[in-house]
């Protein structure tokens, strides 16, 4: 019996010393390349003794104030050239389409507004419907100039046509500017002026 059980064991031996043997013989045949590309790095230490450079940078100096002038030159006001005798004033032709060649205005003062005297007159606006109909008129306005020399208490005093030109008129006359009548050396208000502007070319 026992010499049976040490066959069987030593069988058993032999199989795993041969299973050994062909499995280092089958490990001769694996080949395994090694790998050149590889890269090495370095990690180096920063340096103790190394230490933080300032450098100081020179700032170039501001640039100097302009210099201030001397002194303000001195302006002499040259008055313009008026007239107190003036009784009419040829406005300029105004073209307002093909079929209205040129417009005239004229205006006529009442010998009551010689206190006064005008320096500057702002031609009237036509009206474009009255324009383009061929219409002429006139409006008489009274007013009254106040110590700044600026027309003011208008009014209608009468118009032909009416109501067609009178705002043109009225805007007209606001715009003007009047040397003021003096009274003593001082500006004063006059009141009760009246002016009469024509629309329309006169024959």
């Amino acid at each position: 019996m026992k010499f049976f059980v040490a066959i069987i064991a030593g069988g058993f031996i032999s199989l795993g010393i041969i299973a050994v043997m062909a499995a280092l013989v089958a490990s001769d045949d694996i080949y395994i390349e090694p790998d050149d590309n590889y890269t090495v790095v370095e990690l180096a230490e920063p340096r103790k003794d190394s230490k933080t450079i300032f450098k100081k940078r020179i700032l170039d100096p501001p640039p100097e104030p302009p210099q201030k002038p001397g002194g303000i030159a001195s302006v002499r006001a040259v008055p313009a050239k008026t007239s107190s005798e003036v009784k009419q004033i040829k406005m300029p032709d105004i073209a307002i389409d093909s079929t209205l060649q040129s417009q005239e205005f004229a205006v006529e003062e009442t010998p009551q507004n010689s206190g006064a005297t005008p320096i500057y007159r702002s031609l009237p606006r036509y009206p474009v419907s009255a324009a383009r109909q061929k219409i002429r008129g006139w409006v008489k306005l009274s007013f009254s100039i106040n110590a700044q020399g600026v027309p003011e208490d208008i009014l209608v005093i009468e118009s032909q046509p009416e109501q067609i030109f009178d705002q043109a008129a009225i805007d007209a006359l606001s715009r003007w500017k009047y040397r003021p009548q003096m009274q003593s050396g001082q500006p004063v208000k006059q009141e009760n002026l009246s002016v009469r502007i024509d629309f329309g070319k006169k024959k």
